[in-house]
């Protein structure tokens, strides 16, 4: 197959290793496509070691197994989930077992040439040393001398080093032959450069991940061969911080290991909670609105109201992810209506800012000790008459059909004001001037864009004492969703 003829239609799912892959919905295909054309380029007469950075949450995994199962038919292709693998005490073997299972069967001369250069590993595994000392204790284990005792194994060490050396000279011409069989065409069909993509490094034990990049450093430093490397780079540092202490330059020391950095661009939170959002919620948000006061339109814009809240309180991926999962988990089990975005509020509020969720609790929170946010909150509620029950608002004296339909409104203070609104536990009607007694969905509201009567209005069909909660379930809720990761 040649380069130019890779299959860059991440819109279609796909499969790779056994494992299903989505389509692509983080537009990440262009820059999968723009790192791999710069890799090829490169690593086809050289060596190269690219780290891919992003933080937790940004697709790191989706987009290595794609771009690994894209290429894999034109460049012969390892994929290594290094989380999965460290409960091996090797990384050495690690890399060569899954070098032997994934390239095994390009042809039968290359398998044998495989399996020639993976059996001289095994003086180079961890496992060897322990055994090889464990043999010679044995053997002189009746010597009176303990001198004799010591000489004996300082020698055997010394010579376990240089047989060390030896193999890991013979390994790499190995690999050499390897590179060289393939740009030949020798025994494979694909193209230089060889690709090894590891996946999940900083999530590994710190010795288990130090020991993988040196192995990528002192034994495939060899023209011809990519490594693709992905972590969260500050979280890596942090590992490696834990084996050399606090004060070591771990960004320094990587870079020993690194040639190149790539970012990968953090998603949008619009798409990033889209793709979180299992489709069984999609699917049934027309009915799971119902539960919602004010109600959303649609689960589009459901998820930008989500989206608006968490950028302006400036929640990470991570985080939002929890927080998100468990607003759903509300809205499928709760048996009555609540405020969505009222509730996410308080819970990032208790989970970042749990001393001001404190006095919110406590009824001791005023506005002027809002936490201060950069940006307003965009939000869009459905006021029309179907879904609130609202059929006349007052105006100037006059009353009027609610014409309300989509409202999308940016507020501030969002909490202290909806607060209010909660405790309310019934619509209850208001007597104007001449004694008449109107409700909020006949009259009772004035027709006006302030967010007091945007709230009251997406309320007024559930603001009784059997279809909404009450301000103490909020916080029982929230803290009850604690308990769940």
């Amino acid at each position: 197959m040649k380069i130019d003829d890779i299959e860059w239609n991440w819109s279609e799912a796909n499969e790779f290793l056994g494992e299903y892959l989505p389509a692509d919905t983080l537009d990440r295909k262009k820059y999968a496509k723009f790192l791999y054309e710069i890799c090829a380029a490169r690593g086809e007469n050289s060596n190269l070691v690219v780290n891919i950075n992003a933080e937790w949450g940004a697709g790191k995994t989706y987009f290595t197994k794609r771009l690994a199962q894209s290429i894999s038919n034109a460049h012969p292709t390892v994929y290594i989930d290094a989380w999965k693998e460290d409960f091996s005490d090797d990384p050495l073997l690690t890399v060569f077992s899954s070098i032997k299972e994934q390239l095994t069967g390009q042809s039968d001369k290359f398998t044998t040439l495989l399996n020639k250069t993976i059996e001289n590993i095994g003086p180079l595994l961890k496992t060897a040393t322990p055994l090889l000392l464990e043999g010679i204790i044995k053997k002189i284990s009746g010597i009176e001398n303990i001198s004799s005792l010591t000489k004996d194994l300082s020698t055997k060490l010394l010579e376990l080093h240089t047989e060390k050396a030896t193999k890991i000279t013979t390994i790499k011409k190995g690999i050499s032959t390897w590179v060289r069989y393939i740009k030949q065409k020798d025994g494979t069909d694909k193209s230089l450069p060889l690709f090894i993509v590891i996946d999940e490094l900083d999530r590994c034990r710190p010795d288990f991940a130090i020991s993988l990049l040196e192995i990528t450093k002192h034994i495939f430093n060899i023209p011809g061969v990519v490594f693709i490397i992905a972590t969260d780079t500050e979280q890596l540092q942090h590992s490696i911080k834990v084996v050399y202490g606090s004060n070591f330059s771990a960004s320094h020391y990587l870079s020993r290991f690194f040639d190149r950095r790539f970012l990968l661009p953090t998603p949008s939170m619009r798409e990033f909670l889209k793709t979180i959002t299992a489709d069984s919620i999609i699917d049934d948000f027309d009915n799971l609105r119902k539960k919602i006061s004010p109600s959303p339109p649609d689960i589009t814009s459901f998820i930008d109201n989500c989206a608006s809240i968490f950028e302006s309180m400036k929640v990470n991926l991570r985080d939002s992810i929890k927080l998100y999962e468990r607003l759903l988990d509300l809205i499928l089990t709760s048996p009555k209506n609540f405020d969505s975005n009222f509730l996410l509020i308080l819970s990032i509020i208790n989970s970042q800012y749990n001393d001001k969720y404190s006095f919110i609790k406590a009824d001791k929170f005023d506005k002027q000790q809002i936490i201060d946010f950069d940006s307003n909150i965009s939000l869009t509620f459905d006021l029309s008459r179907l879904a609130t029950g609202v059929h006349v608002l007052m105006h100037n004296g006059m009353r009027h059909q609610n014409s309300f339909k989509n409202k999308t409104i940016t507020i501030h203070l969002y909490q202290y004001i909806e607060k209010a609104r909660i405790n309310i536990e019934i619509a209850l009607p208001v007597t104007d001037a001449g004694g008449y007694m109107e409700d909020w969905s006949d009259g009772g509201l004035e027709r006006n864009d302030s967010l007091d009567t945007m709230l009251k209005i997406g309320w007024a069909k559930n603001k009784t004492y059997d279809k909404s909660l009450l301000l103490p379930q909020y916080f029982e809720l929230i803290e009850l969703s604690t308990t769940f990761e």
